[in-house]
């Protein structure tokens, strides 16, 4: 799942870090309880995060190879 998406979860520091690296949607995972939704739009860059209160979401840019 972290290969395809580039979500990073850090669970103790409740941080999810994202290095999008295209067009994706990722919908309707669980988090602690409640629902995450990410849209990213074809250049890699996020559209929209709806993440559980209290998680911290961080784009770092993707390593292109």
């Amino acid at each position: 799942m972290t290969a395809l998406t580039g979500l990073d979860p850090d669970v103790f520091a409740s941080r999810l870090h994202l290095r999008p690296t295209g067009l994706l949607s990722v919908g309707a995972l669980t988090v602690a309880g409640e629902r995450l939704d990410i849209a990213i739009a074809s250049e890699g860059r996020i559209e929209s995060v709806s993440a559980p209160s209290g998680l911290i979401v961080e784009e770092h840019a993707a390593s292109r190879s």
